[in-house]
C-alpha cells in the first residue's frame, strides 16, 4: 500500500478518533449530568415516601376519632329527642291540668283552712248545744256541703301540688335539653374541624402518592436514559479501541513503506557501485539481499 494512500487512512482514522473522543466526552457529560438529576429526584421521592406513612397513620386517627364522635353525636342527638319528646308531653300534660285546675278552682274558692274551721265549729255545735231536729239537720247537710268542698278544696291543692312538681320536671327538661344542644353544636364543631383536618390530609395524601407516581416514572424514563447512554460510551470506547488499534498498524505499514522506499533507494546505489566493479561492504549486501523488516529496529 502507498504511503500517501496510508496517510490518508490515518488521517481519517485519526479524525474519527477525535470525534469519538468528542462523543464520549459529551456522552459522559450528560451521563453526569443526568445522574445528577437521579440523585435529586430520588432524594425528592425518598423524602415523601418517608412522610407517607406518617400521614396515613394519622389520617386513620383523625377518621377513628371523627367516627367516635359521630357516634357520640348520634347517641346525643337521641338523648335529646327523647328528651324533647319527654318535655313535649309533660308540656301538654301540664297544660291539660291547668285547664282541669281552673275548673276546680270555679267550685273550690274557700280555702281549706276555712272550710276545716266551719267544719269544726259547725260539728261542735252538734256535740255541744240542744237542737232541734231541724236544726240538727240543717246542721249536718251544711257539714256535708263543706265536707264535699273541702274534699275538692284537697283535690285542689294536690292537683297544684303536682302541677309544681310537673313544672320543676319541665325546668329540669329544659335545662337537660340546653345542656344536650350545647354538647351536640360543640361536638359538631369538633366534628367539622376533624373534618377539614382529614381533607387536607387526604388531599395532601393524593398530593404525595401522584407525585410519587410521576417522580418513579421520570426516574425510570432517566435511568433508562443513563443506561443507554452508557451503553453508548461502551461502544465507542469499543470503536475507540479498533481504530487505536487500526492506527497501530497502519503506522507500522508507513514505517515498513518508509524503510522500504529508502532500502530501494540504497538498493539502487549499491547495484550502480557493483556495476562499476566497486567492492561491496557487509552493510551494502545487507542492503542488496535483506528484507525491509530487518531494517525496522536500525
Amino acid at each position: 500500500m502507498e504511503s500517501s494512500t496510508i496517510r490518508s487512512q490515518i488521517e481519517a482514522l485519526t479524525a474519527e478518533l477525535n470525534s469519538i473522543r468528542e462523543r464520549i466526552k459529551e456522552a459522559k457529560e450528560e451521563r453526569a449530568r443526568i445522574i445528577e438529576e437521579l440523585k435529586t429526584l430520588r432524594a425528592e421521592r425518598a423524602r415523601l415516601l418517608n412522610d407517607l406513612p406518617g400521614l396515613r397513620e394519622k389520617y386513620k386517627s383523625i377518621v377513628s376519632k371523627r367516627r367516635e364522635l359521630i357516634e357520640s353525636f348520634k347517641n346525643l342527638a337521641n338523648e335529646k329527642k327523647a328528651r324533647l319528646a319527654e318535655l313535649r308531653e309533660l308540656v301538654e300534660l301540664l297544660r291539660a291540668k291547668n285547664t282541669q285546675i281552673r275548673e276546680m278552682e270555679k267550685e273550690a274558692r274557700t280555702p281549706t283552712s276555712i272550710l276545716r274551721e266551719e267544719i269544726n265549729r259547725l260539728e261542735w255545735q252538734l256535740q255541744t248545744k240542744v237542737l232541734t231536729l231541724e236544726e240538727e239537720n240543717r246542721i249536718i247537710n251544711k257539714i256535708k256541703r263543706l265536707s264535699e268542698l273541702l274534699a275538692k278544696a284537697e283535690a285542689l291543692r294536690k292537683e297544684k301540688n303536682s302541677t309544681l312538681e310537673m313544672k320543676a320536671l319541665v325546668s329540669s327538661l329544659k335545662i337537660q335539653v340546653e345542656d344536650l344542644s350545647k354538647k351536640l353544636s360543640n361536638l359538631r364543631e369538633e366534628i367539622n374541624k376533624l373534618s377539614q383536618e382529614r381533607d387536607l390530609l387526604k388531599s395532601r395524601i393524593d398530593e404525595i402518592v401522584k407525585r410519587n407516581l410521576e417522580l418513579k416514572t421520570v426516574i425510570n424514563e432517566k435511568q433508562e436514559q443513563v443506561n443507554k447512554l452508557s451503553a453508548t460510551i461502551d461502544e465507542l470506547v469499543r470503536k475507540q479501541g479498533e481504530i487505536r488499534e487500526k492506527l497501530t498498524q497502519l503506522h507500522k505499514e508507513l514505517e515498513k513503506s518508509r524503510i522500504t522506499q529508502i532500502i530501494d533507494a540504497k538498493k539502487q546505489e549499491v547495484m550502480e557501485k557493483l556495476r562499476k566493479g566497486g567492492k561491496l561492504t557487509f552493510e551494502e549486501l545487507k542492503i542488496l539481499y535483506g528484507e525491509p523488516e530487518d531494517f525496522e529496529s536500525e
